[in-house]
């Protein structure tokens, strides 16, 4: 009797082990993803060689966070909007010029990270962001920051460090944004 309780766990157990709703439901390949689009909640394309986003990364409904780092990738579908529940996306090394006003319309983005793309300013629309807490331009070629980041009040932390912007073009946006914790190396104030 007891022998027979015990193959009965080792059956069940074995087949809970394998069922893949219990993984980490992260994914490192888009092939292997959509085997099982509706598990999807990480998915980690960074240095695929990607030129565009992939149009079948609308069919992961239930994706929270999205890595494109280290691709070659200049602009973002429209399509991206539609994943509701994203709240992640890592855009690092690139080549955007900018940061694409598509992301506004993500709902529930809380954290983007831009780093080491030639990003020159945040624009006028970055207060259209409703829940971003995290913006990380690291190592871009950020020269402009819109008064309009006052008004985006969810925002926490921004990282632009290794950037153009001098010690005299950040004092307004401490004074304005106590709040806000701004990582930058900026220099001496000879400038």
């Amino acid at each position: 009797m007891l022998q027979k309780h015990v193959k009965y766990w080792i059956v069940l157990l074995s087949s809970l082990w394998l069922h893949p709703a219990l993984y980490a439901q992260e994914f490192k390949s888009l092939e292997k993803a959509l085997e099982h689009p509706s598990e999807v909640i990480h998915l980690d394309l960074h240095r695929e060689h990607l030129s565009k986003v992939p149009d079948r990364i609308r069919l992961f409904k239930k994706l929270e966070s999205l890595d494109l780092s280290h691709n070659q990738i200049d602009s973002i579908p429209d399509f991206l909007a539609e994943l509701e529940k994203l709240q992640e996306i890592d855009l690092s090394r690139n080549k955007f010029t900018s940061i694409p006003r598509v992301l506004t319309k993500m709902g529930q983005l809380t954290n983007l990270k831009m780093a080491r793309n030639p990003v020159k300013q945040i624009p006028d629309y970055i207060d259209e962001f409703k829940k971003l807490e995290y913006l990380d331009l690291w190592d871009s070629e950020l020269e402009d920051i819109s008064p309009s980041i006052i008004q985006l009040k969810t925002l926490k932390e921004l990282d632009i460090r290794a950037t153009y912007i001098k010690s005299k073009d950040l004092e307004w946006l401490e004074k304005a944004r106590e709040d806000l914790e701004v990582k930058s190396t900026y220099g001496c104030n000879c400038d």
